[in-house]
């Protein structure tokens, strides 16, 4: 891997810097390139970076990192970053896959990796939250729950080995009731890029017991600056968690056509409304239904297509024919008392017997009635409505091809369904038009739908992906809408999308920047946010 500094900053001055740096947090602990020191990667790689590159030329290269384990020596950290203007690039595991990975948006940085600050601080039973620090995984949360016999289960995404915090503060979801990660996190430990120590919410008051519980605090509360921000370094986080349910029914829904998806949308949507449905249903189209199927017959219709453009529709309908399948399929689950559960699924059959070749199924684990049911009990899941992490999803990249990752274009639009199918017809067109398969990830919530669409690509595909998305990109804002996260190589112009008053959102944030890091040393370009003085440095608009 060739050398690489952070902008401005000499080979000599840096090598003192990373001598502070190693005085700080001991010479194992810094990488001084990004060939190695990083957490496992899904190729088996200990390289800091994008595993999965969409445009090599931008040059998104760290030069070093460096994995403090506790909070001083992040604060001794941040003020020695100040003396020289290093920038340094936050991140809590780095399991950001689709999105850029490890890879900052401005070339050279310094990857502040802080997954050796792995303490679980708390984990409440009876008020069902954990107080977690950034290296804390969901499987880490899980095992910790198991081990001590709690009654809860914590959320966790499709894949398992991210970071609890970080997900949260990327706006991440998960597929249990609390699954929502930014609407149950509630409490922050923050250091301020001046080195500062602050505390949000309860959590300002010295030694608060209300810190995991009441996210208020008192006067203007902060919290939210620091979601997918770079105003900031979160070392804490409390969130809730679901407590374990009396009863728990895995439940799914198919519609038979392809026109059927705004029924589908719109009645959970509505259930969900009506805390019918309670976790967030997410929906899958034929061709990821053929990626997740054990089935023989359908590896073999499918399997000649791979690597090879895109599985054409007939055989992705000749499949669905073949095995009785629905167009789409919803994934969900209910829980709670056994009477509550029964009423709902039946409130749920009512309102789909509306649509004429609707399926509905359900599986029960053994009913706890009076008492609590256990994840073992349920056992692994496709998709983790109990709560019970895995890493199997990574393994769907390989049909693409050997070294094959993927990118996550990820807009956020209404809940009725229909916009979400207006939608959905121009991006397919697109992706296959590129050659790629449509892959929908869409997760519904009660008022809004993340239509995530996930996009597979060889390593020689990416500049052809990455042609797809900014296609993508300019199509969902002709109709009004934009990504809920991105990847760092479109974080400026995601920014630019939020442009009522002139931006004036832009402005504000570029103003508390300049406030609270006046040297832009923590994360530059982060989510588009830059100080005044330094335009948009390695990232042009």
């Amino acid at each position: 891997m060739a050398s690489v500094s952070p902008p401005g900053i000499d080979h000599a001055t840096f090598q003192k810097i990373l001598q502070e740096f190693s005085d700080i947090v001991g010479e194992d602990n810094v990488s001084r390139d990004a060939s190695y020191g990083s957490l496992e990667g899904p190729h088996g790689q200990h390289t800091y970076g994008d595993p999965y590159v969409l445009q090599a030329e931008k040059g998104r290269e760290p030069s070093a990192a460096i994995r403090p384990s506790v909070v001083s020596e992040v604060q001794a950290i941040v003020r020695v970053a100040n003396r020289y203007k290093c920038p340094l690039w936050t991140v809590s595991r780095g399991k950001n896959l689709g999105y850029g990975g490890t890879s900052p948006v401005v070339r050279g940085s310094v990857i502040l990796d802080l997954h050796r600050m792995n303490k679980i601080i708390e984990v409440n039973e009876e008020y069902a939250y954990a107080i977690v620090e950034p290296g804390v995984s969901f499987f880490d949360l899980y095992k910790y729950v198991q081990e001590n016999n709690l009654k809860l289960w914590p959320s966790c995404p499709a894949i398992g080995w991210g970071s609890v915090l970080g997900n949260t503060l990327e706006r991440g979801f998960g597929y249990t009731p609390n699954g929502e990660h930014s609407q149950q996190q509630c409490g922050m430990e923050v250091v301020l890029p001046s080195g500062e120590v602050v505390r949000t919410g309860m959590g300002a008051m010295e030694n608060s017991k209300l810190f995991a519980l009441f996210k208020g605090g008192f006067g203007p509360s902060i919290d939210g600056l620091f979601y997918q921000s770079n105003l900031g370094i979160v070392t804490q986080l409390g969130i809730h968690l679901t407590p374990a349910p009396e009863h728990y029914m895995t439940c799914g829904v198919s519609v038979p056509n392809e026109e059927d998806l705004p029924f589908l949308v719109s009645t959970i949507s509505d259930l969900m409304r009506r805390n019918i449905i309670t976790n967030s249903p997410s929906v899958s189209n034929v061709l990821r239904q053929c990626l997740v199927s054990r089935d023989s017959r359908v590896l073999e219709l499918i399997s000649p297509h791979f690597g090879k453009g895109c599985v054409p529709e007939k055989v992705l309908l000749e499949v669905k024919k073949l095995m009785g399948w629905g167009f789409w399929k919803a994934q969900f689950a209910l829980y709670g008392p056994v009477e509550l559960v029964k009423a709902s699924w039946t409130c749920i059959e009512r309102k789909f017997s509306n649509l004429q070749g609707s399926i509905l199924w359900f599986k029960e684990p053994t009913s706890r009635t009076g008492d609590f049911l256990t994840t073992a009990e349920v056992g692994p899941e496709d998709i983790p409505h109990s709560g019970i992490p895995n890493l199997e999803p990574l393994l769907l990249m390989n049909y693409r091809g050997p070294g094959a990752g993927h990118t996550c274009f990820s807009p956020i639009l209404p809940p009725s369904g229909r916009e979400l199918y207006a939608w959905y017809q121009t991006a397919k067109k697109r992706t296959i038009d590129a050659e790629f398969d449509f892959f929908a990830d869409f997760h519904i919530y009660a008022r809004y739908v993340i239509a995530i669409e996930l996009v597979v690509f060889k390593p020689a595909e990416g500049e052809r992906c990455s042609a797809l998305y900014e296609a993508l990109l300019e199509d969902a804002v002709q109709q009004g809408y934009s990504e809920y996260r991105t990847h760092v190589d479109y974080m400026d112009i995601i920014s630019h999308h939020f442009d009522f008053n002139k931006g004036t959102l832009r402005k504000h944030l570029q103003v508390l920047k300049d406030v609270l890091d006046p040297n832009g040393v923590v994360s530059p370009g982060k989510s588009g946010i830059w100080n005044s003085n330094m335009g948009n440095v390695g990232s042009p608009v």
